[in-house]
């Protein structure tokens, strides 16, 4: 795995970065930091930063346990929004589970939700992307 931000394109006032992850439980970790790494570049505050890496941690996890083959993810910078997207091949569509107060994980989503702004999936043959939506503001 390399170290560092990923590609990091400019284009027209937006920033995008993307970085493959391997399916390994480190993967989450490196996912956190090279958020923050990223979007401390582009003069993101502490408590955004830590949303993000909140984001994008549930999302890898949840490419992890329920995708297949590298995780992809990407972050794109435009005006004062931040697009977090992860993608694997896996073909199992994410879904808000039942809250239950008797169980241990399957309630990454409900944090994305109650973090992001917006949230969505989009499926495409051989797998999917799931994106969320940070104001920097």
């Amino acid at each position: 795995m390399v170290d560092g931000p990923g590609a990091i394109r400019s284009e027209h006032g937006s920033a995008r970065a993307t970085r493959v992850f391997p399916r390994e439980l480190t993967s989450v970790a490196a996912s956190r930091h090279w958020i923050r790494r990223v979007l401390v570049g582009h003069r993101a505050g502490e408590a955004r930063c830590d949303d993000a890496e909140l984001i994008v941690s549930e999302l890898v996890t949840n490419a992890l346990r329920h995708g297949l083959g590298e995780v992809v993810a990407r972050v794109t910078v435009a005006g004062d929004e931040v697009q977090i997207a992860v993608t694997d091949s896996g073909a199992e569509l994410p879904q808000l589970r039942a809250q239950r107060t008797d169980q241990i994980g399957g309630m990454g989503l409900y944090i994305v939700q109650r973090v992001a702004g917006a949230w969505g999936v989009a499926p495409f043959p051989g797998g999917k992307t799931v994106w969320a939506t940070l104001s920097l503001r």
